[in-house]
């Protein structure tokens, strides 16, 4: 058994199924894929270690991710939208070999990096196929994250990792040759490169390609039928404003459930998706350290929302004395990119420790908050989405923020920053619904402290949610 991703695919490529651009229309069944990954394993500049990648979602993204997983190359993806000041200081930080990219914008860097461009590298020598032998714990991809301080990490995971992944989402999520994926979320960010990239290149189904959300926008429901999409995934955010669209129950007859992941998930947003439209959200929870590590699936009988659900059946999931839920199993990188001693210190035997809060209730496992967002007010831990969840609660709410503010005592209080569904709300009349929901639903010491009415919350290129930007501004 092969544990290569791309050797799997490229033995089992069929030419039924595709890869199709829905805002080009470009279109490339399975087989033609197959065709110009070998010819790019041919190309001589592409016989690098270190490759970054920073592609808008297309065809030709996939083609890179196939052909460096065959070579034996490190693919580095960076979202499409990301800064040129943040991929600076990526690329500075990881040193490529060779930097693949159509922005323009980035012919700065060329001065310390080798830039070039899919026309350029298509165009170039070709020389005869060379294979090195890859060994499946060495790493296949860097996966962008960042702590606390802002500064770079690179997550290294292996080609066992990936394969392991692929094959366990394929299984566990009962995807095969028949589903239609529609990938939205930026394949530079590992969501929709796990979710649907993964899947669909294990099984050999068919994956429709958008450059994002904001091309879909009102669209959404129209291209999930017309496409007879079965899986999507998506993020709170997207969710969020999909509530806010006024727009009927809709019927998508193929469309199994929808997924909805990397970052907190207001139960409250859930269960009003889920009424409105008819269609069921699975809350879904890994890391970039882990991949994909549970499944909530809504088709199982009796199924409600609210927990992250099992661990995928290559995982182990646990519960540490002080509430942090722990992964074990072959979906956990293999390090962090030149930082052997943040991995030992999160990786400790065999467990990597997420710095998530959790609890396991009735055989499920239920997400509460990020360790690093806690709020201790007088000594008493307070969790964000206890807040937000109540404040979810109020509909002429869009999207809210819970965090600490430090008063003139340096003690910590609860705040809140809100976006009104729409802007003639009354913001008084507002307040005064929120406090008097707060009141009814939480102790008296998490009620909030300070309201602020903003008009939009700042948020990442994978669509999560700013809290530390949005926590630093009030707390100048």
């Amino acid at each position: 058994m092969s544990k290569n991703l791309a050797d799997h695919f490229l033995k089992n490529a069929n030419p039924k199924n595709f890869l199709f651009e829905i805002e080009t229309g470009k279109k490339r069944n399975f087989l033609e894929i197959k065709k110009n990954v070998k010819s790019l394993s041919k190309k001589k500049i592409l016989k690098k270690k270190k490759i970054s990648v920073i592609l808008p979602n297309g065809i030709d993204y996939v083609e890179f991710f196939l052909t460096c997983q065959f070579l034996g190359i490190l693919f580095h993806p960076i979202p499409y939208f990301t800064s040129q000041t943040e991929i600076n200081k990526i690329l500075k930080f990881f040193k490529p070999d060779l930097v693949i990219t159509d922005r323009k914008d980035l012919n700065f860097l060329k001065k310390n990096f080798n830039i070039q461009n899919i026309l350029s590298i298509k165009n170039s020598k070709s020389g005869s196929l060379t294979m090195k032998k890859i060994k499946y714990n060495q790493p296949a991809s860097m996966y962008n994250s960042s702590g606390t301080t802002g500064d770079p990490k690179g997550i290294l995971y292996s080609y066992e990792n990936i394969y392991v992944l692929a094959k366990a989402i394929s299984e566990d999520f009962k995807f095969t040759e028949k589903d239609n994926h529609l990938a939205l979320l930026p394949l530079g960010h590992t969501a929709s490169l796990n979710y649907n990239l993964l899947p669909s290149l294990y099984c050999g189904s068919s994956m429709f390609i958008s450059k994002g959300f904001q091309f879909l926008a009102s669209n959404f429901f129209k291209v999930l039928k017309k496409y007879n999409i079965t899986y999507t995934q998506i993020v709170p955010t997207i969710l969020l404003h999909v509530n806010k669209l006024n727009i009927k129950k809709v019927k998508i007859e193929k469309l199994r459930y929808i997924g909805c992941g990397s970052s907190y998930l207001p139960i409250e947003s859930q269960k009003e998706f889920i009424k409105k439209y008819g269609i069921k959200v699975a809350n879904l929870y890994g890391l970039s350290e882990t991949g994909p590590s549970h499944i909530d699936n809504p088709e199982s009988k009796q199924w409600k929302p609210g927990s992250i659900g099992v661990p995928l059946s290559v995982n182990k999931c646990k519960i540490s004395s002080d509430g942090e839920l722990m992964i074990k199993g072959k979906t956990v990188f293999v390090d962090y990119y030149n930082n052997k001693k943040l991995y030992k210190k999160t990786v400790r035997g065999g467990w990597f420790y997420t710095g998530d809060y959790g609890k396991f209730r009735n055989k499920k496992f239920y997400f509460i908050d990020r360790k690093k967002d806690l709020i201790i007010k007088g000594g008493i831990n307070i969790f964000p989405s206890e807040i937000e969840n109540i404040i979810y609660k109020v509909k002429d709410v869009s999207e809210c923020v819970a965090f600490s503010k430090i008063n003139q005592l340096k003690d910590e209080e609860v705040a809140v920053a809100i976006v009104k569904r729409n802007k003639n709300i009354n913001e008084n009349q507002l307040k005064k619904k929120l406090i008097e929901i707060c009141i009814k639903n939480l102790s008296k010491h998490k009620i909030p402290n300070h309201f602020y009415f903003i008009k939009k919350i700042p948020k990442t290129a994978s669509n999560k949610l700013m809290r530390r930007k949005i926590k630093d501004k009030f707390n100048q």
